[in-house]
């Protein structure tokens, strides 16, 4: 029964992530073939993202990544996927409106777990002065050594941001095979530079509870 409703729901988040036209041309975020992405995840918690850019129709990109955490002594903490193997597939297309498709994956080699996800986006402008955007995706986690899969699990988030300020409303929704949260998460996000603060209730309508979280990110 079990292994029914999830293959149900896969079918349809199948579906849920395709709807729209496909994107015609590629886009690349940037020239450089070679990707280094240090950033700070959170308090004595640091990533490091190495990887390759490959000069495809589609921007595909491949590499690892490095995480590492500490405690206020300095003591190393094991943390629980040291190193990740990824790729992305991402296309995009349009100017004043635009929509782009990606597929993902990560595979911790530790662990034996791995993530496979697709989505799309669409954005465009309300206002000379409001972005809107709507991302619709799904992901799926397998464990390769336990021969298992999770049952996927559908989210959209909807933004509105002011290009100005770079402040964003986000509100985001879930599905899942326990059913449908309506709203699993709304906050404000604001962005300075490299850094980016972010306040949220998460399950606001059942067990509303506060969660704040800063990132740090640096390319070159």
């Amino acid at each position: 029964m079990k292994r029914r409703i999830a293959t149900r729901l896969a079918a349809v988040g199948i579906a849920f992530v395709c709807i729209g036209p496909v994107p015609k041309a590629a886009s690349a975020a940037d020239d450089d073939p070679l990707i280094w992405a240090p950033a700070k995840t959170g308090t004595n918690a640091y990533r490091l993202r190495l990887g390759v850019r490959f000069p495809w129709r589609w921007d595909t990109t491949a590499g690892a990544e490095f995480s590492m955490g500490a405690a206020p002594s300095g003591k190393i903490k094991p943390v629980a996927a040291p190193m990740r193997l990824w790729g992305t597939l991402s296309r995009k297309s349009g100017q004043a409106a635009t929509r782009s498709s990606q597929l993902s994956m990560d595979f911790n080699a530790l662990s034996g777990t791995g993530n496979v996800g697709a989505a799309t986006a669409r954005t465009w402008m309300v206002t000379p002065t409001v972005d809107a955007e709507v991302q619709r995706s799904i992901a799926l986690q397998c464990n390769a050594y336990e021969n298992s899969c999770t049952e996927p699990r559908l989210t959209q988030t909807a933004r509105i941001a002011s290009p100005a300020t770079r402040t964003s409303l986000v509100a985001q929704g879930e599905l899942s095979g326990d059913g449908i949260s309506g709203l699993s998460r709304i906050g404000l996000e604001q962005k300075f530079g490299n850094l980016q603060l972010g306040a949220a209730v998460v399950d606001p309508l059942l067990a509303p509870r506060s969660v704040f979280d800063i990132r740090y990110s640096l390319k070159w």
